[in-house]
């Protein structure tokens, strides 16, 4: 994950719901899973493990902040097992070869929740955050520069 993806990433967390923190959530994993998949294609073994750590630590705080009083929690933690437990082997061999199992299964749901979080009327889930705005202004060169205001 670059500098960059990590700004992009914070700025969407700053103004997200409770729900659309999830959908970043599975973003950020796939990103680390699509960043592996990169690396292993370079021959960067120490990156591949790196970024599926990063990958299976996302997972496994999804996981670990379902509600149990809620009846689909029992079939995502059965999903996330399984993802948690692919990207273990996959961490063990230095190798993303079941990236795509993971990265569908995770479009699937994301796709699900993405739906989900356009109802949520819940509001901001960080409630102290700054509301972020981003603007275009010209520099001295005459070049367009990208202005963020907090």
């Amino acid at each position: 994950m670059t500098k960059e993806d990590m700004n992009v990433f914070s700025m969407r967390i700053a103004n997200s719901s409770k729900t659309e923190l999830i959908v970043i959530t599975y973003d950020i994993i796939i990103n680390y899973i699509d960043t592996a998949c990169e690396a292993y294609k370079s021959g960067d073994l120490d990156a591949v493990v790196f970024n599926l750590k990063k990958a299976k630590q996302f997972v496994n705080n999804l996981s670990s902040c379902l509600d149990f009083k809620v009846g689909i929690s029992y079939e995502l933690m059965n999903l996330y097992i399984y993802m948690n437990n692919c990207l273990v082997r996959n961490i063990a061999k230095r190798n993303p070869m079941d990236a795509d199992v993971i990265k569908s299964m995770i479009a699937q749901l994301r796709a699900s929740f993405d739906e989900i979080s356009v109802n949520d009327k819940s509001g901001k889930a960080m409630k102290n955050s700054e509301q972020v705005y981003v603007g275009y202004t010209y520099g001295r060169t005459s070049t367009l520069n990208e202005v963020i205001v907090r």
